[in-house]
């Protein structure tokens, strides 16, 4: 998801605009600096099962779901049922990961539709992005003008994100993004788009106080030349300004996308001064650039903590290279938090695995869709978004909601610590940013709603 920047000097960072969203979608390609390296996985983000359109899944009860979540019902239903197009990539290179959404999302259907907790049914609607932002925006446009859907869901490539929310600034439909560009509840938000997942500003909340405070205050950046990658730099020392921590940048490494050799970064980070090696970086980058760290021996050397190492992929990738390390963790199956057990029971029950943080977004989109329509008592877009604002829902990380300000979910962020398991490695949770610490202040999003 999110121009050089080096030790030499200073690079503009102005992240993913929707001004260079639209020149990926004339382009008609998907821009390398952008596709899978703006998501960030989670444990156990795939999963082998089939999809459908949402049956039984055990995770009908309404125990929790008519008085905790702000849904609760009043009579008859005069909404009827409600045609939602769910967008996750299906082909292309994040097709794994928009596997896990859709079964998510599937999930999420299935608790609508079986739940006494709402008055009305949703009629799913599942298009393949293909890992491409043209191609997201014309599914966008189908789902809504052919399918009749006033209500969009999905995307999870920061790219693809930033082109269906520019589709639906213009239309009468409500957006719920899964994608985690700074920007769609930042300068490019819209009355329209509302995002669940947490976004780049809150994957530095679980970074920034534990390494200053635990692992050392001579830090180096280290991600490659992409969107996620400028605006995770500028967030972390975002908040290590807001948060007056005793942190020096002492160098910074932003290689291009793609590279095979990381050998002069590892040289320089090794022939610093850096005690600490934050690395804000997803996928294939990720991985080849811990490999040839591990081979230089600057494991030992450096603390390392970033973003996406906590991810299962990362782990199963790196195996024991990753033991020893730190990350943010967006979500963990294991965690005690809102109504999470259900969700856990509900997913490993039809497909055999425990859910991970692309399942869980594609869950919540749905769900958290649903119980705007509940709470406005209509379908109408206009009066769901409004309903949504600050409403208070029971998610599977507990208690949250959209700000009125920029439309972003308020959720935690932990911090945890790579270990090894029985089978390969785990994440050891070792503490929580509760969420209204993990957003930016409404004034400095850049957001005019």
């Amino acid at each position: 998801m999110p121009t050089d920047e080096s030790t030499n000097g200073a690079a503009s960072r102005d992240g993913t605009t929707r001004r260079r969203a639209l020149q990926y979608l004339s382009g008609g390609t998907l821009a390398a600096s952008l596709g899978v390296a703006g998501c960030v996985q989670e444990a156990d983000d795939g999963g082998d099962g089939g999809g459908d359109d949402g049956g039984d899944d055990g995770d009908s009860s309404d125990a929790d779901g008519s008085g905790d979540d702000g849904t609760s019902t009043d009579g008859g239903s005069t909404i009827g049922t409600v045609t939602v197009g769910v967008l996750v990539p299906e082909s292309g290179p994040s097709a794994p990961l928009g596997q896990a959404q859709r079964q998510g999302a599937e999930r999420g259907v299935a608790f609508v539709n079986d739940s006494d907790a709402f008055d009305f049914e949703i009629e799913p609607v599942y298009e393949d992005t293909q890992t491409d932002p043209p191609t997201g925006r014309q599914q966008a446009e189908k789902v809504v003008e052919e399918d009749g859907a006033q209500f969009v869901v999905g995307a999870l490539e920061s790219s693809v994100g930033l082109a269906v929310a520019d589709f639906a600034s213009g239309g009468d439909l409500v957006y719920m993004s899964g994608a985690a560009a700074v920007e769609i509840t930042g300068e490019d938000c819209n009355a329209s788009t509302f995002r669940y997942e947490s976004n780049a500003a809150q994957h530095m909340a679980g970074l920034t106080g534990f390494a200053a405070r635990e692992l050392g205050t001579k830090w180096w950046l280290h991600s490659t030349d992409e969107a996620y990658g400028q605006s995770a730099f500028e967030q972390i020392e975002r908040r290590i300004d807001a948060q007056g921590l005793d942190v020096e940048v002492v160098g910074r490494t932003m290689p291009d996308f793609g590279t095979e050799n990381y050998g002069p970064q590892i040289s320089q980070i090794s022939n610093s001064e850096a005690e600490v090696l934050a690395i804000p970086e997803t996928g294939a980058d990720l991985i080849n650039f811990m490999k040839q760290a591990e081979s230089a021996g600057l494991k030992d050397e450096v603390e390392i903590i970033g973003t996406a190492l906590f991810a299962q992929v990362s782990r199963a990738a790196l195996g024991a290279t990753a033991v020893g390390t730190y990350s943010s963790v967006l979500y963990n199956h294991q965690l005690e938090t809102g109504d999470n057990r259900q969700f856990v029971d509900a997913y490993a029950g039809e497909y055999d695995a425990p859910p991970g943080n692309f399942a869980r977004v594609g869950y919540e989109l749905v769900r958290s869709a649903a119980r705007g329509i509940q709470a406005a008592g209509t379908s109408d877009p206009g009066e769901v978004g409004s309903a949504l604002e600050d409403l208070q829902m029971t998610t599977v990380l507990g208690e949250t909601s959209y700000r009125a300000c920029d439309h972003q979910a308020v959720n935690p962020v932990w911090t945890g610590r790579i270990a090894e398991a029985d089978e390969g490695t785990a994440v050891e949770l070792i503490e929580k940013v509760e969420g209204p610490d993990t957003v930016r202040p409404c004034e400095e999003t850049g957001c005019s709603l």
